[in-house]
Parts: structure tokens; C-alpha cells; sequence
């Protein structure tokens, strides 16, 4: 609490676009904006079909024959849910779903039940939620930089508590 109130809030200071000075909030988000897209371009449309048809037939052999091998789906216990929340930083901050890792380490057995059934029931779907793709992100600016400039912000995302749970049970191995 103590760190918290004795750290001094430094506000964005106004960010040169190429259209000019952004003084709102609303401007200097935009500014970001066209400094994230022109510094991260879209990847172009792939140009080689037969690599992409490949790479697909590929993908589709190992989950076809992973399938025919293995009978039942391994799902998700509750036990391996607990062990993870046990493990997961309460400090980490919050993405826009808004729950901390603070409230999960506190659900009960009940709720640890649910979100295992609904966790099974999208390994089952082979569906991951839209809502655990959105993320925020934010911009720090960088040290020794001119904070006037959006490319002197490197960006941070944050992303679902939840999601991030549920992703652990894929890297864990």
C-alpha cells in the first residue's frame, strides 16, 4: 500500500503525429495506434498454395492419426486445476476479462468444478474462447527516450487470467 501511494503518477505528455500534437486522450491513443501498425505490419496473404496445402494434409495426418490411436480424449481433473491455480502469481495484473489472479487462488471447490467442466467441455469442442483473445495493451515509455514520440512506447498485453490457465494445461508437458 505503501509503494502504491508513494508512487508519483507521470501523465503522457503530448505525442507528436505526423498529423501533429495529440493533447486528449482519444489523439494520443491514435498516434499509438498508427505507431504500433506502421512499426508491426499485417503479414501478407501467403503466395504459395501448394506449401499451405501441405503444411494442412500434415496438420490433418497427426490429429487423424493421433485420434485413431488414442480412444479417449485425456481431460482436464480438477486436481490438475488446483495444482495450477496454487502456482499462478497473484500479482500479475488483470487483462479485460478483469479477474485478478487474486479471486481465482480464492474459488472454491464448487467454482474449481465448473470452470474444469467448462475447460474439459472446450478441449472437447477444440474451442478456445473469443473473449480470452482480446487483449490490452499498454505503452511504457522507454528509458533515455523522447516521450513525444510514440515510438519511444514499447507496448505490454495483457490477456485473460483465465485464458492463460486454461493454455497452461497445452505448454505443461
Amino acid at each position: 500500500m505503501n509503494r502504491k501511494l508513494s508512487r508519483k503518477f507521470i501523465p503522457t505528455p503530448p505525442i507528436l503525429d505526423t498529423e501533429g500534437i495529440k493533447y486528449t486522450p482519444l489523439g494520443k491513443a491514435n498516434a499509438f495506434k498508427h505507431s504500433l501498425e506502421n512499426s508491426f505490419p499485417e503479414n501478407p496473404e501467403p503466395y504459395c498454395n501448394l506449401h499451405i496445402n501441405e503444411v494442412n494434409n500434415s496438420i490433418n495426418s497427426i490429429i487423424f492419426n493421433n485420434l485413431a490411436t488414442s480412444s479417449t480424449l485425456d481431460l482436464i481433473s480438477s486436481q490438475e486445476v488446483i495444482n495450477l491455480i496454487k502456482k499462478i502469481n497473484p500479482r500479475k495484473a488483470t487483462g479485460p476479462d478483469g479477474v485478478p489472479n487474486k479471486a481465482i487462488k480464492m474459488l472454491t471447490l464448487n467454482a474449481v468444478t465448473l470452470l474444469t467442466k467448462f475447460f474439459n467441455k472446450c478441449l472437447i469442442l477444440q474451442h478456445f474462447p473469443n473473449a480470452w483473445k482480446i487483449a490490452h495493451v499498454l505503452m511504457f515509455p522507454k528509458p533515455n527516450q523522447n516521450r513525444k514520440l510514440p515510438g519511444s512506447y514499447r507496448p505490454i498485453s495483457l490477456l485473460s487470467n483465465l485464458g492463460k490457465l486454461y493454455e497452461k494445461f497445452f505448454s505443461k508437458g
